[in-house]
């Protein structure tokens, strides 16, 4: 203990070749005195977070984008970390900010939805906050409330409202200055009972337009209010595309119905269920996204493929690609197992109460940790299986090897190894592990 520990922090290029470093004084410690560092990039910092072996204290070093050091934060209580987050789960962090849904239940007043903003307290101690303002909603049968977008002008939400005569999916926009009612648009027509998701948007700020995609499920196959879904076996799942203007009002409505293509010998009809994401306009006019696919029943779905799709303009109509929602089988395969308990690429709701959010809620064991579409229109998958009986992670590529898909395996790891998956870039990934006390691995690969 008469000589201090430091840490050192190393960045480097897109070869993985050190670029620069930084050396952080950690005052008189042994390097035994701690665990294993976590750290997170939360308000546009990289903060690292170092916890004492045998306190309840961590230890915060923070850098800035310029990779200089802005703090280094001693002898912090484990329990104020993040302290929003450990309370409310519905989240959204925006530069020095962080918006949260909070719900409160009551005897007399029922069920209240309040949007929350809180502000950085101060860069250089324990991220700490202010509240700000709360907008409380309509108690008006809101049955769910997501943060979907949030800019200097607005903060945007998806809202699902049951049981009354505003029953259906709602996007509002709330000031982030005053905590006001913007603007409140269905994404439905007015007496359109159909259920619209949220899946993916993404905004054009010169055109002023904000562009929303989702899943549309009928009435007749589903509703909350009867407590019933009937989607198995369905010819077609149907994709939706709402277009929103400036005034925050949707202008147009476009639809496209996707053919499901079963397979042969399924005794079963499967329900399918799309997760779009990564939606971005082109210069064109066309719109690209992808779109996760899930099969199961009505409570739980298991990942079973991706799709890149493209919506294209023509002669002022959208057409979307001749894609068709399937099964890719080799997916299947790769983490196939009969155990119920297992949660590797599973989405599961305890209720069709709660339906709306198993089109945006995060996985708990994520199967699809990288894919990409190449010029020809290849797809290729990183894929992730998590193993608590070995106690192993495996991660495989599945990719295209003369016409024909193979699954790759690209290392079987210990999980006490923490290992983790990271798209570098279109061409490579890395896999992260520490094999060692005093060992870390990083292994760059192609793909």
């Amino acid at each position: 203990r008469d000589k201090n520990t430091s840490l050192k922090v190393y960045k480097s290029d897109g070869s993985l070749k050190i670029s620069d470093s930084l050396t952080v004084d950690l005052g008189k410690h042994n390097v035994t005195d701690f665990l294993q560092l976590s750290s997170d990039t939360l308000h546009d910092f990289l903060n690292i977070y170092l916890q004492r072996k045998e306190k309840k204290l961590v230890q915060i070093i923070r850098l800035n984008k310029q990779f200089k050091l802005v703090a280094n934060i001693e002898s912090v209580d484990i329990a104020r970390l993040n302290s929003i987050s450990a309370f409310e789960s519905e989240i959204y962090y925006h530069k020095k900010d962080v918006y949260s849904v909070k719900v409160s239940n009551s005897d007399t007043l029922g069920k209240q939805f309040y949007l929350n903003k809180y502000t950085l307290k101060s860069e250089l101690k324990n991220f700490e906050y202010e509240l700000k303002w709360q907008f409380p909603f309509e108690k008006k049968n809101i049955n769910s409330a997501h943060i979907i977008l949030v800019t200097s002008k607005f903060v945007m939400l998806y809202v699902n409202v049951t049981g009354t005569a505003k029953a259906g999916q709602w996007i509002l926009k709330i000031d982030p200055v005053k905590g006001l009612l913007i603007h409140g648009t269905r994404l439905s027509v007015k007496g359109d009972k159909n259920f619209y998701s949220f899946g993916s948007l993404c905004q054009d700020t010169v055109a002023g337009m904000i562009y929303i995609l989702g899943q549309k499920l009928l009435e007749t196959d589903f509703s909350q209010k009867d407590n019933k879904i009937n989607i198995a076996g369905k010819p077609f799942v149907t994709v939706f595309l709402a277009q929103m203007d400036s005034a925050s009002e949707i202008i147009k409505r476009d639809e496209f119905k996707v053919p499901v293509l079963e397979q042969k010998g399924n005794k079963t009809p499967s329900a399918y269920l799309l997760r779009q994401q990564n939606l971005r306009k082109t210069n064109e006019g066309n719109f690209l996204f992808e779109t996760d696919i899930y099969k199961g029943n009505n409570y739980c779905y298991l990942y079973c493929n991706t799709l890149s799709n493209t919506i294209t303009l023509s002669e002022d109509k959208l057409l979307m690609d001749k894609g068709a929602v399937t099964t890719n089988t080799l997916i299947e395969k790769f983490y196939f197992t009969t155990d119920k308990a297992d949660m590797n690429g599973r989405l599961c709701v305890d209720s069709l109460s709660e339906y709306e959010k198993i089109y945006y809620k995060s996985m708990p064991f994520v199967v699809k940790a990288g894919f990409k579409t190449d010029a020809t229109g290849t797809s290729q998958w990183l894929l992730k299986k998590s193993d608590s009986k070995k106690g192993v992670e495996n991660f495989t590529v599945l990719k295209q090897d003369k016409k024909i898909y193979n699954l790759i395996t690209a290392g079987e790891l210990l999980k006490a190894e923490n290992p983790t998956a990271l798209i570098f870039n279109l061409g490579q990934y890395i896999i992260f592990r520490q094999p060692a006390e005093d060992k870390f691995e990083i292994k760059l690969s192609g793909w």
